[in-house]
């Protein structure tokens, strides 16, 4: 019997997908084109951008692309973002969800429940994925305590260097950005068009 985990970790993308539709539908926040980006335009810029930028630096650290519908794992990566953080990717992901919330609802009482659901599910995903990763690799997950200070504390350590340099992180990750900006165009077209 499969378990709620895996259901849900098989299929994350339509997860995500459709919670991309519905705040697609949702009317979009107006704004000024001719004018400077205001604060909500602004920070969901950042966000995004800090997203991506994380993004790319994990897929340096994890070799081979890990996009697939079941759990696995051959090592336990443990340098680049991965000394900071034990899920960079889920990280990543929602900063680039909530840019999205942000840019096309701003700050509206309606983002709130978005933004939780997206929040929740990433840490969700977190969660089975800790699970999947004890049970593999058991007392070396268990004894591994990534930390902010920690890509100072190991920056010595055998794996710390990337396994691609930035550029082929980037290019491992086409489908992501090429979904991405059509969303993100979708949503632009939507606000100048549609308001």
């Amino acid at each position: 019997m499969k378990t709620l985990d895996g259901i849900l970790y098989r299929f994350r993308g339509y997860v995500l997908g459709a919670l991309a539709i519905a705040l697609c539908i949702l009317p979009a926040r107006q704004i000024e084109i001719a004018c400077a980006p205001d604060a909500p335009t602004t920070t969901a810029f950042i966000l995004c951008l800090a997203g991506i930028l994380l993004r790319i630096k994990t897929r340096q650290f994890i070799g081979e692309h890990t996009r697939g519908s079941i759990h696995a794992a051959d090592i336990l990566v443990k340098a680049g973002p991965y000394a900071c953080t034990r899920h960079p990717l889920y990280i990543s992901n929602t900063l680039i969800a909530l840019s999205a919330i942000l840019f096309h609802l701003g700050i509206a009482p309606v983002a709130i429940p978005f933004a939780l659901v997206v929040i929740l599910f990433e840490f969700f995903l977190a969660h089975a994925e800790n699970r999947f990763l004890e049970g593999k690799f058991g007392d070396e997950w268990r004894e591994w305590k990534p930390s902010p200070l920690a890509a100072f504390r190991n920056r010595h350590e055998a794996q710390t260097e990337p396994k691609r340099t930035f550029f082929r992180a980037f290019c491992a990750d086409w489908a992501t950005w090429t979904w991405l900006l059509l969303y993100y165009l979708l949503l632009l077209a939507k606000k100048v068009f549609m308001s």
